[in-house]
């Protein structure tokens, strides 16, 4: 997983999408604010990092490089809609919060607090208003992962 800076544009993700923000894409190394978050944003998040919506299948899993042992391991991202932007976050952001005190920037915050369920149609409507159309596009066509031979039809 590459290392983004918070509320850099997202070119990780391989999707042509001038709306996307990177948050909390952390590794061997970043520099980032610590601090405490509040229970309700928290468990907002958990909630939705618990079932992603994917646009795109990752292929393969990133390793907490903050944690010296038994590091968790995930590999899905959340996209989250809000004032014409799309905060797009590893679902590892969970695990950063709670054991290494990362602090999100206050836009994101309030961007899960207000996110609707992801599976729910405002949900879809909010990734159309904020500029994710080829988002939803790509998550409608046949789904391309990486395998060690190149690529497949998933």
């Amino acid at each position: 997983m590459a290392s983004i800076t918070d509320l850099s544009p997202c070119h990780y993700i391989p999707i042509d999408c001038a709306a996307l923000v990177a948050v909390g894409w952390l590794g061997e190394g970043s520099e980032f604010t610590r601090g405490s978050v509040s229970s309700e944003f928290f468990d907002k998040l958990k909630k939705l990092c618990a079932d992603p919506w994917q646009p795109v299948v990752a292929a393969g899993y990133h390793s907490c490089e903050l944690c010296q042992f038994d590091a968790p391991r995930f590999s899905s991202n959340i996209f989250i809609p809000y004032k014409g932007q799309i905060f797009v976050a590893p679902v590892g952001i969970v695990h950063y919060i709670a054991a290494h005190r990362y602090l999100p920037p206050l836009v994101f915050i309030e961007a899960v607090i207000a996110c609707p369920p992801i599976h729910s149609m405002e949900y879809k409507k909010a990734l159309l208003a904020n500029g994710g159309r080829s988002l939803v596009k790509a998550a409608i066509a046949p789904k391309i992962a990486l395998t060690s031979d190149g690529f497949t039809a998933g």
